[in-house]
């Protein structure tokens, strides 16, 4: 329905800064959406019993939940691009319903893994990629 919306009412305010800006962030969460998808599939996996595992490489080296991040990336890119006031309660109530399931999916991982999912949340923040860039760097230069 969003998608819809912003097709509709693309640049509908005509600001130009923020339709550029939606247009990077858009572009930056389907790659990140796809380098998720990439990492899954191999790589560095922790198992939980009966043939789980959680990723720890690749963006999941960074933030716990990739996947989450770069669909509310390019939810806020339709914001930024559609420049209207139901797009951003859309997106708004969209970001809101991802955040209730990645704290769904965290209680789940912990059941599953336990401490070794503990020791993950630990390490590498939810959503926030700064931060996680941070981290990263200062645990490879301790090594």
């Amino acid at each position: 329905m969003l998608i819809l919306f912003c097709i509709l009412h693309y640049n509908s305010a005509n600001l130009r800064i923020s339709l550029y800006s939606g247009w990077a962030l858009l572009i930056f969460g389907v790659l990140l959406l796809l380098w998720s998808s990439q990492s899954r599939r191999g790589g560095d996996m922790r198992s939980g019993g009966e043939g789980e595992v959680f990723v720890e490489s690749g963006p999941y080296a960074f933030v716990r939940h990739p996947e989450f991040l770069g669909h509310i990336l390019i939810i806020s890119a339709l914001i930024l691009m559609t420049q209207h006031w139901i797009s951003l309660v859309m997106g708004l109530t969209l970001i809101g319903l991802l955040s209730l399931a990645m704290t769904m999916e965290e209680r789940e991982n912990i059941e599953k893994f336990g401490d070794a999912y503990r020791d993950y949340m630990e390490r590498v923040p939810r959503i926030n990629l700064p931060a996680g860039i941070i981290k990263r760097v200062i645990r490879r230069r301790r090594k």
